[in-house]
Parts: C-alpha cells; structure tokens; sequence
C-alpha cells in the first residue's frame, strides 16, 4: 500500500495494513410486543458489528425513564422495568453505543430516536 501527497508524490510501500472498522448500529422505529412470535421485541437491525458497549434507555413522552438495559441486542420485550406492559404509543430513546477501534479510548456514539410501541 502506498500514499500520495497532494504534489503527487507517492511513499514508498508498505507491508503493514491498518484499517478501521466499518461499525454500524441501526435502531427500527416501531415494533409489536404482542405475543404473535413476530417483531415481539425491540432489537437492532441486522446484526450489530464490532460493538463494545450499549447503554440503552426508553423515555415516555413526559420524559420518565421506563426502560433500561446495557445488552447489545437490546431485546426490549414492550415492558417496563418494573416488569408492567408498557402502554401503547410513542417513546423515545437514547442509546450510547461505543465501537470496537483501532483508536484508543473510542468516543461512544449517541443516538437518539423514537420507536411506536403497538399492541
């Protein structure tokens, strides 16, 4: 592998290769915790790749915490902490997720969102 500097002039090449990875993390925005074996629980799209941490939170719409979770799959089943179905409607979320890097410490990445919880 080589570089070139914006004169055009090329480094030698090298044999040692160091590349990022390609994170990624992709939240749906509505599921269906039901009981009918589809889309029953909350979870990110696709498999989540080179994540280290997750810390997930689900806030009603007057902003009370009813959810919380460190798993990297989330798996939220549509109830809150204290184990009580969550009523149907619209939350939101925020989820700070930190990624497997080649650079030391990774800045953890905060999304925020909301998801439409039907029953």
């Amino acid at each position: 592998m080589t570089a070139v500097n914006r004169y055009g002039n090329e480094s030698a090449p090298s044999n040692l290769v160091c590349k990022d990875n390609c994170p990624q993390f992709a939240l749906p925005n509505v599921f269906t915790p039901n009981g009918d074996g589809k889309n029953d629980t909350f979870k990110p799209l696709n498999c989540p790749t080179f994540i280290e941490t997750v810390t997930f939170r689900v806030y009603n719409r007057w902003g009370v915490k009813v959810f919380e979770t460190t798993d990297l799959d989330i798996n939220w089943n549509g109830k809150t902490t204290g184990g009580q179905d969550a009523a149907a409607g619209q939350y939101y979320y925020e989820a700070s997720v930190t990624f497997e890097s080649v650079v030391r410490p990774g800045q953890p990445l905060i999304l925020k969102g909301w998801i439409q919880l039907l029953r």
